[in-house]
């Protein structure tokens, strides 16, 4: 079993009692089981060949402070030659600063002749430690520091070269990203998920393997769990022969087959090309109020004319009202195109219909003038102007903290590049909470909004400029409908 949480998570983890594998070349191998402890480039891995369920060793594992992290692998119930500490999975291997793990499920042959080694030796005798070390030898030709300097393409051609010499289910991660290579024959199946902290149980077996999320904060963790022993409970996706996905922070970022297939969980998209230098938009608004009491007397302000600035031009704009009265039209104090409209006389309904015609110019979201990854550095005097916009709101500091955490799962998942995490951020918004009228009010905090995975459109614009204020990227509410009158609650704002 794989995992990748979004954050750091410490899962509480227990063994079934492992069965025994018949025949006389094999034996049970017992489990084991690698993480990378938060911040560092260094993996643990802890093993017991011979144990045949929980143990000291396991129980261990429960109290210890340095068992957190956003990857984990473990294994369980492998078969070997002999029972020893050097051939028991996960295999570790050292390399351009940082520890690499690997675990295999299958068997190759002539691996010895067909992937020769050169720098990397291993310290067993099996051909899952042999691929690592192949694995190694190809890092360093490639002169890759990280999985993702290889390239993804690249990577899976390796996997499919190793494939062709037997059956091969391999994960493997630099702590960074978590990779999952499914055998080409569909050798044992390749179970996964991107499990959401929603109502379900915070208990979740996997074959042998049982972990819980009881802890409030580990509940609120997002993961990509694989698995090659049929889970419980829950809905998972097969991977397909062949397939190739790569997990990073809790999303999966690559997959080697068309997304299309996998519907049902979300991968985050490749760039798009970009856009035509130019381009006409035809923008299109209507509103429609009604009232069981005629309204009498009323005053309305409408700012629906798109602004002409130097990133886009106004060809045509009209606007609508279905009720008469005095109209006026000024510029307000922001540049925006204002028209003000007075009614002295009954009426039922108003419909606002605002049509324009804009040629927007294409302009880069990153400008070479100025930084575009993240810290964001501020002199003194721009922190002040921007004081009001970066600001978070006041919340408990562990909730400040559970609302960071978030944040900084999208900063690493986009390898600090600004423009990336916005929409990383925005995209997970998205895709991960429900639009739910009625279920939120004006109360309702950003961190209830992360806890409860649903609300409407104010909420999420309030939960994203609450991360972006947290990342010290200004942010604030750009447009929006105000309720007025003396009765309703949110008066300082009307």
């Amino acid at each position: 079993m794989a995992m990748c949480f979004d954050s750091g998570a410490s899962p509480q983890v227990h063994f079934g009692e492992l069965p025994t594998v018949e025949g006389p070349e094999k034996v049970p191998c017992g489990w084991g089981f690698g993480w990378y402890p938060e911040g560092e480039r260094a993996a643990s891995v802890v093993k017991d060949p011979i144990c045949r369920g929980d143990s000291g060793l396991v129980r261990m594992l429960q109290d210890w402070s340095a068992f957190r992290s956003t990857i984990f692998l473990s294994f369980a119930l492998g078969a070997a030659d002999r029972r020893s500490q050097q051939d028991t999975h996960p295999f570790q291997l050292r390399h351009a600063g940082r520890d690499w793990l690997l675990s295999h499920n299958g068997k190759l042959r002539d691996f010895q002749v067909k992937l020769a080694l050169q720098t990397y030796e291993p310290v067993g005798s099996t051909d899952s430690e042999h691929i690592l070390c192949w694995l190694g030898d190809r890092l360093r030709e490639a002169g890759a520091s990280r999985l993702s300097d290889l390239g993804w393409p690249k990577l899976h051609e390796l996997f499919q070269q190793i494939n062709e010499l037997g059956t091969a289910n391999l994960v493997f991660t630099d702590g960074l990203d978590l990779v999952f290579y499914h055998d080409k024959n569909s050798h044992h199946q390749v179970l996964w998920t991107r499990r959401l902290p929603t109502e379900r149980p915070a208990h979740l077996r996997a074959g042998l393997i049982r972990l819980d999320l009881d802890d409030a904060v580990e509940h609120q963790r997002t993961a990509v769990l694989f698995s090659t022993l049929p889970p419980s409970e829950e809905e998972w996706l097969k991977m397909e022969p062949g397939q190739m996905l790569v997990a990073r922070r809790g999303a999966l970022i690559w997959n080697s087959l068309p997304e299309q297939q996998h519907t049902s969980a979300p991968i985050r998209p490749v760039k798009a090309a970009e856009p035509a230098r130019t381009r006409l938009v035809q923008v299109l608004h209507e509103t429609t109020y009604t009232y069981e009491v005629p309204v009498e007397r009323s005053s309305h302000l409408f700012r629906l004319t798109p602004v002409c600035d130097r990133n886009q031009e106004v060809l045509e704009h009209s606007l609508e009202l279905s009720v008469d009265g005095g109209r006026r039209q000024y510029e307000d104090v922001f540049g925006n195109f204002t028209t003000s409209l007075e009614v002295d006389r009954p009426f039922r309904e108003m419909r606002v219909v605002s049509k324009s015609l804009v040629r927007i110019h294409s302009v880069a979201l990153e400008m070479p003038n100025q930084r575009t990854s993240i810290p964001l550095v501020w002199m003194p005097w721009q922190r002040q102007m921007m004081s009001p916009y970066l600001l978070p709101v006041e919340l408990p500091e562990n909730q400040l903290l559970a609302l960071s955490d978030f944040a900084m799962a999208a900063v690493e998942r986009c390898d600090f590049q600004l423009v990336d995490t916005l929409l990383d951020l925005n995209q997970q918004i998205k895709r991960d909470f429900e639009y739910a009228p009625q279920s939120t009010t004006l109360a309702t905090t950003p961190f209830e909004l992360l806890c409860n995975r649903k609300g409407v459109c104010q909420d999420f614009a309030n939960l994203l400029i609450c991360l972006a204020r947290l990342l010290a990227i200004p942010a604030r509410y750009r447009v929006g409908y105000i309720r007025t009158g003396a009765d309703y609650s949110n008066q300082v704002q009307s």
